[in-house]
């Protein structure tokens, strides 16, 4: 992969290759590509991370009469922390993970050089930059009130079926606008499953600066379902109010609950989603609902995820179905 903006161009070289520099794929699909159709394969920086940058590659294939081009999601994972097997044990639990609310994990690669996961490609862009992104660039989108039911349904879902992997144990580690995308039925879609526990720790300010975090994690390795129900609850209340969860003066869940304690629930609702974009004042106070169970400081405190999805659909009973 040869990015002009990504800094990115791995080696090609047969030590790498000694090392493992080759594909694991998950799934019965045909492998229309392999290590090094990706890594000449064209790419553009989606962006980049703590765990190091994604890539947008496009591949060819030359090889018949009909070409055919595949376009997939790399993440450079700069930051890995743990062995080979340590890491393809977690792949492993990753890749077996389908789900429709989750970006499927399609091939990964450990070698020397480069440490890679292949997730399918999603060609609309983050739930962050849905909400946060420049206005009057394609990135920001006007999210009605039904569009932030069913992000918030879907990604329920998918968190859901992530912490029903390994027997019940598994958890995601690091839930946030920036790793939700949209569907092909337009329901949020969870990507970047379990790389949180096989990457370098964040430090202890950064996950505070982020708003994202509950209050107990201090090793962003050894995050756990009910940290990553926190997690989810500030994507839910980032979903109503449209708030970034970093706020300059104070955090936004510190902001709503001052604001809950007032009894002042009209400053929180998103003014613009109710009288231009179809809002319910009541459905969006039960989100508010939600999003405030799931962000109690003590972790006993929260609904369990299964919890979460029946509640989240039940906004909108309509929706349950689906």
């Amino acid at each position: 992969v040869v990015d002009s903006d990504s800094g990115y161009e791995p080696s090609t070289d047969d030590e790498s290759a000694e090392e493992g520099g080759k594909l694991i794929f998950f799934g019965e699909k045909n492998h229309l590509f392999d290590f090094n159709d990706v890594i000449r394969g064209s790419a553009v920086v989606l962006g980049k991370g703590a765990f190091g940058t994604t890539l947008e590659v496009t591949i060819e294939d030359t090889s018949t009469s009909t070409i055919t081009i595949t376009t997939v999601v790399v993440k450079v994972l700069t930051e890995v922390v743990v062995g080979r097997r340590e890491f393809e044990q977690q792949l492993e639990i990753i890749g077996k993970i389908r789900h429709d609310n989750l970006a499927e994990l399609e091939a990964y690669c450990y070698s020397k050089d480069e440490k890679l996961a292949i997730y399918s490609y999603n060609r609309q862009g983050s739930l962050f930059k849905m909400l946060h992104g420049k206005r009057g660039m394609n990135d920001r989108v006007r999210l009605d009130w039904e569009s932030r039911l069913r992000i918030a349904t879907g990604a329920a879902r998918g968190l859901a079926k992530i912490h029903e992997a390994n027997d019940g144990t598994f958890n995601y580690g690091n839930i946030k606008s920036s790793n939700i995308f949209l569907n092909s039925r337009s329901y949020g879609c969870i990507g970047d499953t379990g790389l949180a526990t096989i990457m370098k720790s964040l430090p202890q300010t950064t996950c505070l600066a982020s708003g994202y975090h509950a209050p107990e994690v201090t090793d962003t390795r050894r995050s756990t379902q009910c940290s990553d129900v926190y997690s989810f609850g500030v994507v839910l209340l980032e979903l109503l109010t449209g708030k970034s969860p970093a706020g300059e003066d104070m955090d936004l869940v510190s902001w709503i609950w001052t604001v809950a304690k007032k009894e002042c629930r009209g400053e929180v609702l998103n003014m613009e989603l109710l009288s231009e974009l179809g809002g319910s004042e009541e459905e969006m106070v039960r989100m508010m609902q939600i999003g405030l169970a799931c962000v109690a400081v003590e972790p006993e405190e929260r609904p369990h995820i299964a919890q979460v999805v029946k509640m989240v659909e039940n906004i909108r009973s309509t929706d349950a179905a689906e």
